[in-house]
């Protein structure tokens, strides 16, 4: 487990704060956030990350979960709280939605597996 926690990790890390893409799969435009700096993300064709601030500070709580759950075995009866959280707040930006689909689907799969 603590390998596929470490992959998903790097996998995050990557996608939150290293990947430039013009890729936007917010497909309803809307101007909510524009106002609020730390909901405020990149829209429309420009190149550029497209997680909000909120977001890329956020996912080291989220990160510090998938590692330390290995090794503080109590940590295990959050996990539908963190997935259901998790997945709340990614649809502010549907970026976000994308780039966590997998970690749910590995995290789910591994939960049906494993029991």
């Amino acid at each position: 487990m603590i390998i596929i926690s470490l992959v998903e990790s790097f996998y995050l890390i990557y996608m939150f704060y290293f990947y430039y893409t013009n890729i936007d799969f917010n497909i309803i435009p809307h101007n909510w956030f524009d106002n609020i700096p730390l909901l405020n993300h990149l829209k429309g064709n420009t190149k550029g990350l497209r997680i909000c601030l909120f977001g890329r500070y956020i996912l080291p709580f989220f990160i510090a979960y998938l590692i330390l759950r290995n090794y503080i075995g109590s940590l295990e009866i959050y996990w539908r709280y963190i997935i259901f959280i998790s997945f709340i707040l990614s649809l502010l930006n549907m970026n976000a939605f994308v780039y966590l689909t997998p970690v749910w689907l590995i995290e789910i799969y591994n939960k049906i597996e494993y029991k």
